[in-house]
């Protein structure tokens, strides 16, 4: 493993890195204010002060603008998931929070579910963002799951990547029925569905049935 000192990119590529972190705040900032839904490149010039040739020639479609918007945020996002490995007794009231910050940044949501949904296209644009994104919630709930067996708070017999598999499935499923009809308490639900899908009431009624001090 090398010990040299680590340092940023430098020259012309130092300089289209940041070009195309500037244009991709540009679009974040659009879509936050407006939606993506008809936002255009001469827009998205005009917000980053640049030719538009300028912002095609790093981002080729209004696609691959979209995606740079989505993979902005989420470097900008502060996570509430709790780390790797970690059990997290509070992670309903992180959950909560994570979710509710996504209902406040709804034009933002709403473009990351179309892109999800267009990501099912082979050669998209936006298929390879999608999969690796799936791919790490998948595997930071798995080993939540993991953790939270250890700790006694879900049940033994679970597979934690099936359960975590579902529970994302189940969360995205209740986002876009929140999102079409937001009568509901969408982060209640999503708590709720993690505390089923991990057998947490088995492992609460369990602990107590076993704690000597409850007189059972």
């Amino acid at each position: 493993m090398s010990t040299a000192t680590s340092r940023g990119p430098r020259g012309p590529y130092a300089r289209s890195t940041e070009r195309r972190r500037v244009i991709a705040a540009a679009v974040l900032g659009l879509v936050e204010e407006k939606g993506h839904e008809h936002l255009t490149t001469a827009e998205v010039a005009a917000r980053a002060d640049l030719a538009e040739a300028t912002v095609l020639y790093h981002f080729p479609s209004r696609d691959h603008l979209l995606v740079a918007a989505l993979e902005h945020s989420e470097e900008q996002a502060t996570t509430l998931i709790p780390p790797i490995g970690s059990a997290a007794d509070d992670l309903p009231d992180r959950l909560r929070e994570f979710v509710h910050q996504t209902t406040q940044h709804s034009n933002v949501t709403r473009l990351f579910m179309t892109l999800a949904a267009q990501a099912t296209l082979p050669g998209h644009p936006a298929r390879d963002y999608i999969t690796r994104h799936r791919s790490r919630v998948v595997e930071v709930f798995t080993e939540l799951v993991r953790a939270r067996q250890r700790a006694g708070m879900a049940h033994p017999g679970l597979d934690p990547a099936v359960v975590a598999r579902q529970f994302v499935a189940t969360w995205n499923g209740l986002e876009t029925a929140w999102f079409l009809d937001p009568s509901f308490d969408l982060a209640d639900l999503v708590v709720d569905a993690f505390r089923r899908l991990t057998g947490q009431n088995w492992a609460e009624i369990r602990a107590m049935l076993l704690d000597p001090s409850t007189g059972l």
